[in-house]
């Protein structure tokens, strides 16, 4: 008889055991899955926007050949600027900007990290009275990077942007194997220009300091990547200055 309940105590065990495996492997699946996901959305969206961004450049390459009176007033582009804000068309002079947008966010640029290979739209939005960027929806960073202070994307002076610091490597997850001398590139919307950063410093410190938001940069563009760190005790910093 003691065998029989000592058996059935084993059973149950083992039967829980194996309950607690299947969860555990079922949930980092699904976190990888989940990974892949959010990437491959990220990335399929930067392809419409790379072709956002070529389409301005083109615009502006021709706009640098016309005279100073075709700008001042053409017939056509002024057709055409009229049928495209009265249509509700997303479009500026033939361009699309949907690409701007990305899952009901506005989209500053994009961010590129070659070592991690990890590249995400930057989300945010610039403010009326200072003319400074930031997000307007703490929700924002569940679905990709945002700025949260600073003068804005590739413009002279520090931009701060931030990302969740998932285990799966997700967003800023992986910028604890970011080193110094790493390159970085930042591709504003504003301009469609692409520039190259070198992190110049790594540091961790307190989730209450933000004294490296309005650091001096000596007339130089700058960014600060930040992502949590010890359960939202600290913060990884990522210091980078355009080359």
């Amino acid at each position: 008889m003691k065998k029989g309940l000592y058996d059935k105590f084993l059973s149950i065990v083992l039967t829980i055991l194996i309950i607690g495996i299947i969860g555990a492997a079922g949930y980092l699946v699904y976190k990888y899955y989940q990974k892949y996901k959010i990437n491959d959305d990220a990335n399929a969206f930067l392809n419409e926007f790379n072709n956002y961004i070529n389409d301005v450049n083109e615009v502006n390459n021709v706009n640098e050949n016309i005279t100073d009176e075709e700008l001042l007033y053409d017939p056509e582009l002024e057709n055409q600027a009229i049928e495209e804000q009265t249509s509700g068309n997303t479009t500026v002079r033939g361009i699309s900007t949907n690409a701007l947008n990305y899952k009901g966010y506005n989209v500053a640029g994009k961010l590129e990290m070659p070592t991690v290979n990890l590249q995400y739209p930057v989300l945010g939005e610039k403010t009326v009275a200072d003319g400074s960027w930031q997000i307007t929806d703490a929700n924002a960073i569940e679905v990709s990077v945002a700025i949260q202070y600073g003068v804005g994307l590739n413009n002279v002076g520090n931009t701060v942007i931030i990302g969740h610091n998932y285990r799966s490597g997700l967003f800023f997850g992986s910028n604890k194997n970011l080193q110094v001398g790493d390159t970085i590139y930042i591709t504003d919307s504003e301009t469609g220009t692409r520039r190259e950063y070198k992190i110049y410093n790594k540091y961790t410190t307190e989730e209450s300091d933000t004294s490296f938001y309005t650091r001096n940069t000596e007339g130089k563009r700058e960014v600060s990547l930040v992502t949590c760190q010890s359960n939202n005790n600290y913060r990884l910093v990522v210091l980078a200055r355009e080359v």
